[in-house]
């Protein structure tokens, strides 16, 4: 499962949109996130959309994908229509639509959810493996050096040939 975080602040800059209010008074965007999740769309390619954090001035969500989404921010477009479709029963966030958009979408965080050995790419390792020796980590030391030396052990055939 890869999960895409987005920070979704508004498109127009000349507007400040309380999106706590908005959220309290119409459930705007809960149903808006509803409605893609129960989509067609989402349901047969394995995306979710999970509202994770609404603030005044912003918008946190992750987007959850059965497979690697080559550009997750188009796969959110579909949340902002359906915004655009409520709000024309609504008329809350008329002030908000700038270009035909309402947010300037930052893609915060990907993360991959590896379940077995077999999900690990070849690169997703190579590059697990050089952090771990060297990059500065939240490891304890112990931990770290017992890894360090499993793996040791492991290539050690390898190294030897």
């Amino acid at each position: 499962m890869e999960n895409y975080t987005f920070v979704l602040t508004p498109a127009n800059r000349k507007v400040t949109p309380n999106y706590c209010k908005l959220e309290e008074k119409y459930h705007i965007f809960t149903i808006a996130a509803q409605n893609c999740n129960n989509g067609i769309t989402f349901s047969r390619s394995g995306k979710k959309i999970t509202i994770q954090k609404i603030e005044s001035n912003q918008i946190e969500l992750i987007l959850s994908s059965d497979s690697i989404l080559p550009s997750p921010t188009r796969s959110l477009s579909a949340f902002s229509r359906e915004l655009i479709r409520l709000n024309e029963e609504s008329h809350c966030l008329s002030d908000a639509i700038y270009n035909h958009t309402l947010f300037q979408t930052q893609l915060i965080n990907m993360k991959k959810d590896i379940n077995s050995t077999k999900e690990i790419t070849e690169a997703e390792l190579i590059v697990a493996i050089t952090n771990l020796l060297f990059k500065p980590s939240n490891y304890n030391s112990i931990h770290r050096s017992n890894t360090i030396n499993k793996l040791k052990e492991l290539m050690l055939p390898f190294i030897r040939q």
